[in-house]
């Protein structure tokens, strides 16, 4: 009995652990509990580890302090999101508070902490008016409890060279190697160029480009080479080579591949199958609904190694998202957005249309056409999966008759599906 006591005493005293903002001489010592959380031991590998990453703006980095210790940590950075567009626009934009750095020690888990730390960056979004925020989740179990649903998948895919026939000849791109000095000058104007056209892709600011993109230490290589900057009109790729065993041929890791049109995509593709020596080229992050396979005379030999959910989001203003992203039909909707007391739950009433859209707060009493979650509202929004899978898997109810169908008319994505390549 005196040993359950002790243990009842011990797990009370964890409660008082304070969820602060970290002040700007604390960096270093929350880097370490970043580390910590992330299996990385305190000390000089752990300082080194946190000097690559950005550090968060003033005001968006958290902490679990218990005495003098920190013992859980988070943040947030100011990222921005691609939506779906109407039909023969580009994406539109929505404000997105990117949570990272989450992480509870091994010391304090099972104490709320991780529950505390949400609740204060997503009140922070809510307070800078940021209406969406987005995760990549280490675990996928977890983040559902808070209202993020899956907003993005990608897969891993693997292809022989040899096998890289097209249905229809395709020109490869005019390409030309430049070093990471000219590829920052050049690159950077063709991503922001090419994510127009696709929904869930997240911006990044200069400092991502510096210290993720073209900085590429060595040791983020596992014995590959440094990254190969394949720079067209168009479009880019980004790349590097890793010897086969024997020594004559090479295999191409594809980190991306990016274009401003599906042809300027299709001829980065031609270029990359053709480069001498390479036997296979393996990519990640591609597009569960890869335009590479329709393009192939043997679509089989693409194959399909990994799928993974990649971007998750959380709704925080209903009216602003569901108001600003496009539609390619027009319909009215009434949602029951269910869960605890928060700004975005509660009915809604959606009148879209491919001039536009509005999204307000229905009147009490207003019949709901569909009911669900602020998981399965996150999914929805960019046309991840549509309402009817949903509704297969008990996760959206139809209220009225035929308002599923409406719904996957709808939300729609349109002729290409959500993916994002960026982490943070």
């Amino acid at each position: 009995m005196r040993r359950a006591a002790t243990s009842a005493a011990h797990r009370l005293d964890r409660v008082s652990t304070e969820i602060r903002t970290v002040e700007a001489g604390e960096l270093q010592l929350w880097g370490r509990s970043v580390g910590v959380a992330f299996l990385v031991p305190p000390g000089p590998e752990a300082d080194e580890e946190g000097r690559r990453h950005d550090p968060p703006p003033p005001g968006r980095a958290w902490a679990a302090v218990d005495g003098e210790r920190f013992v859980g940590n988070c943040a947030t950075l100011q990222r921005t999101v691609t939506l779906p567009a109407a039909a023969g626009r580009d994406c539109p934009v929505a404000a997105m508070a990117a949570v990272t750095a989450v992480g509870v020690h091994p010391s304090h888990r099972r104490q709320g902490i991780l529950s505390r730390m949400m609740g204060a960056m997503l009140q922070d979004a809510r307070d800078r008016g940021e209406p969406l925020a987005g995760l990549e989740a280490s675990e996928s179990v977890i983040y559902g409890r808070y209202g993020f649903g899956v907003a993005t998948f990608a897969a891993k895919r693997e292809i022989a060279t040899a096998r890289g026939a097209f249905v229809s000849p395709v020109a490869p791109a005019d390409v030309r190697i430049v070093d990471p000095d000219e590829a920052s000058k050049t690159i950077p104007g063709l991503f922001a160029e090419s994510i127009r056209r696709v929904p869930g892709q997240v911006d990044r600011p200069e400092t991502v480009w510096e210290r993720y993109v073209f900085a590429d230490p060595s040791d983020w290589r596992r014995g590959r080479s440094a990254n190969f900057y394949a720079v067209a009109p168009d479009g880019y790729a980004i790349y590097r080579s890793e010897d086969l065993p024997g020594g004559d041929a090479a295999r191409l890791h594809l980190r991306e591949v990016c274009a401003a049109t599906p042809g300027a995509e299709a001829g980065l593709w031609r270029f990359l199958l053709d480069v001498d020596l390479v036997e296979e080229i393996v990519a990640f992050p591609r597009p569960v609904l890869d335009p590479l396979a329709p393009r192939l005379a043997d679509p089989r030999r693409l194959r399909t190694t990994m799928l993974t959910d990649f971007l998750w989001l959380r709704v925080l203003d209903t009216a602003a998202v569901l108001g600003a992203r496009g539609y390619r039909s027009a319909g009215r909707l009434v949602i029951a957005v269910d869960g605890p007391d928060d700004p975005a739950t509660g009915t809604w009433v959606l009148d879209a249309g491919p001039d536009g859209a509005s999204c307000t707060r229905a009147r009490r009493g207003t019949s709901a056409d569909l009911r669900l979650g602020l998981s399965e509202l996150a999914t929805l929004l960019l046309g991840t999966l549509p309402a009817s899978a949903l509704a297969s898997a008990g996760r959206v109810v139809e209220e009225r008759s035929g308002a599923i169908d409406e719904a996957d008319v709808l939300f729609r994505a349109g002729p290409v599906a959500p993916f994002d390549m960026t982490t943070f």
